[in-house]
């Protein structure tokens, strides 16, 4: 049974190098970001089995964050309210056992407590994720606008779902 945990930052060493290995699906972090991403955030939860390995972990931060993502800033400029997925990452053992979906319950559940309008995220459509483009979709999210980052290197649809 995947459940999460109540002390998260118990497990940042772990996080820290699962979020490095899933790169480019998610930008790379130093200990420091990963410190400040965490700080700055309206939630930080970490997924676990019964065994307590780590299964995920999702990072979410609200409108108004002193954050320099293109993708934060673009949601920043197009919504007044929103709760940002930042990034979720499943370790690849524990995909396709309900991570994902426990990690985003637990974002519309914030969301949902909190009053705000949108929950919103980016999916790379260049390099592709079409995994995550269709979990995505299952969701309910619907693409709001694109952004190439990185120079060109990536593109990313920018997706919301509104409550």
């Amino acid at each position: 049974m995947i459940k999460l945990i109540s002390n998260p930052n118990t497990r940042l060493e772990e996080v820290l190098a699962l979020n490095n290995q899933n790169t480019p699906h998610v930008n790379a972090l130093s200990p420091p970001d990963l410190d400040e991403l965490i700080q700055a955030s309206a939630s930080f939860q970490v997924a676990t089995d019964e065994a307590d390995q780590l299964a995920g972990f999702v990072l979410l931060l609200r409108e108004g964050a002193a954050y320099t993502s293109l993708n934060y800033q673009w949601f920043s400029r197009t919504l007044s309210e929103f709760l940002y997925v930042d990034r979720i990452v499943v370790v690849p053992e524990f995909r396709g056992f309900g991570v994902a979906q426990l990690l985003y319950d637990h974002a519309r559940a914030i969301a949902k407590d909190q009053a705000v309008p949108w929950l919103t995220c980016e999916v790379n459509l260049e390099p592709p994720n079409p995994r995550s483009l269709a979990f995505h979709h299952r969701q309910g999210f619907e693409e709001l606008g694109q952004q190439a980052t990185e120079g060109g290197l990536k593109t990313v649809s920018l997706l919301g779902v509104k409550f």
